[in-house]
C-alpha cells in the first residue's frame, strides 16, 4: 500500500505527524510512506525511518516551484492521500495527486475542506482534543483504533566538531533548549538555573542548543556546552538521544524528544499543555501561574 502524507510544516505538527505514521505503519503490512515536507524540515522527515521518500516543498519558491512539486508528486499513483495540514496549499497538492482515496481534516481552513471528498471527525471523547488525538483519528480509516504510539527512530548523527565538543559527560547529561517560536513561550531564567545546576551538581554536564546564537552570562565551566547557533535539525534526534534528560519551552524540540520517549521537562506558558503538551509525559509539564512564565519560579 502506498500512502502519500501530506504535512509540510511546522516541526511540531511534523513529529506528531511522523508519530501517527510511525502507528500506521505498525498496523498494516508492506505499506511505503511518502511525505510532502517543507525546505526546513526535510532532514528531519528523511533521517526518519518512518518515511521512504520526501517530497521537499519550498515554501517561497514561484508558483512554477509549486507547479514542479506538483508534477513531481504525479509521478506516482498512490493508495491513499492524507491532508494533515488543512490548508490551502496542502489541500491542492492533496486534489492534484493520483490517488484512489484523498482525504483531509474536518477542521481543514482556508476553504481546504472543498478539495477533498472525505474529512475525518475530530475525537469524540475530549471537546479539546490533543494535536496528536486529532491525527490518530485518521487510522479508523484502515480499520485501527487510534491507539499506539511506538517511538520515532532517524539515522543521524553528530558532526565531527559537536561530538568533540560535547565529549563524555561527567555522569548526567541535561539537554536544554530555551527557545521556541513565540518570545511568550519562553521561559526567561534558564540561565540562572544554568548557574544554579552547574553548582549544585558536578557530576552534571549541561547543554544549551537553539538555532540562534545564545551567549548566557555564566561562570566559566567545563561541564557547561553552549551548542545554540551551531547545530542544524537533522542533527537534533542524535543529540537529543545523547542526553538522559531534555529541558524545554513548548517547541519542536520538545515534541521530538517526547516522540524518541526520552524523558523531558516541558514548561507551558500561553498554550494549553493538554492540547500541545508532550505525548505521553504530560505528567512532566510545569505549567506557569496564570500562563505568565515569568511568574514560573526557578525554585519550582
Amino acid at each position: 500500500m502506498d500512502i502519500l502524507i501530506i504535512k509540510p510544516s511546522s516541526m511540531g505538527d511534523i513529529i506528531h505527524g511522523l508519530q501517527f505514521a510511525e502507528s500506521l505503519r505498525s498496523g498494516i503490512d508492506n505499506v511505503k510512506i511518502s511525505w510532502v515536507s517543507r525546505e526546513l524540515f526535510a532532514p528531519l522527515v528523511q533521517s526518519c525511518h518512518t518515511v521512504d521518500y520526501t517530497h521537499v516543498f519550498h515554501r517561497k519558491s514561484s508558483l512554477r516551484g509549486f507547479a514542479k512539486l506538483i508534477r513531481e508528486i504525479r509521478q506516482t499513483p498512490f493508495d491513499w492521500v492524507l491532508d494533515l495540514q488543512g490548508l490551502f496549499r496542502s489541500a491542492v497538492l492533496c486534489k492534484c495527486a493520483r490517488a484512489e482515496n484523498k482525504v483531509g481534516r474536518s477542521d481543514a481552513r482556508e476553504g481546504a475542506r472543498w478539495f477533498y471528498p472525505v474529512a475525518v471527525p475530530l475525537p469524540v471523547t475530549d471537546p479539546k482534543p490533543h494535536a496528536l488525538e486529532i491525527l490518530m483519528e485518521f487510522k479508523r480509516l484502515f480499520d485501527l483504533e487510534p491507539t499506539g504510539t511506538p517511538p520515532l527512530r532517524f539515522d543521524t548523527t553528530l558532526s565531527k566538531a559537536n561530538n568533540t565538543i560535547l565529549g563524555a559527560p561527567p555522569s548526567k547529561r541535561l539537554m536544554i533548549f530555551p527557545e521556541s517560536r513565540r518570545t511568550e513561550k519562553e521561559w526567561p531564567f534558564f540561565q540562572e538555573l544554568t548557574g544554579i545546576l552547574l553548582e549544585q551538581y558536578p557530576d552534571l554536564q549541561l547543554v544549551w542548543v537553539a538555532t540562534n546564537t545564545i551567549e548566557p552570562k555564566l561562570p566559566a565551566s567545563d561541564r557547561f556546552v553552549n551548542l545554540s547557533g551551531c547545530t542544524g535539525i537533522e542533527e537534533l534526534p542524535a543529540l537529543i538521544d545523547s542526553a538522559d534528560l531534555v529541558l524545554a519551552n513548548d517547541s519542536g524540540p520538545m515534541h521530538l524528544a517526547a516522540a524518541m520517549q526520552k524523558d523531558v521537562i516541558a514548561l507551558f506558558g500561553p498554550t494549553d499543555p493538554k492540547r500541545f503538551g508532550p505525548w505521553g509525559q504530560l505528567h512532566n509539564v510545569l505549567a506557569a501561574p496564570n500562563a505568565d512564565l515569568s511568574k514560573l519560579p526557578v525554585g519550582q
